[in-house]
């Protein structure tokens, strides 16, 4: 049976390694300055990196509720807020 995340519904996995944050979840250069071009102020720009992120992982968007602690706070590190 195939892992919750490997469905066609696909849903965040629930323990992320490390290896798996940075390889999924770093926004590339481009998509930094990409996110940069569009966001304005910190705030907006932490929420467009998230869901960027999200939505290439998961081919969604998903709720802001969904998303786990630990990935948004390696993407606010990653984008340096």
């Amino acid at each position: 049976m195939a892992s919750i995340e490997r469905t066609a519904y696909p849903r965040f996995k629930r323990n992320l390694t490390k290896k798996e944050l940075h390889r999924i979840y770093t926004p590339t250069w481009e998509e930094t300055q990409f996110l940069h071009s569009i966001a304005r102020g910190p705030e907006n720009l932490l929420a467009a990196a998230v869901l960027l992120k999200s939505f290439q992982k998961l081919g969604y968007f998903p709720r802001a509720d969904d998303i786990p602690k630990v990935i948004i706070e390696h993407i606010r590190h990653q984008i340096r807020l």
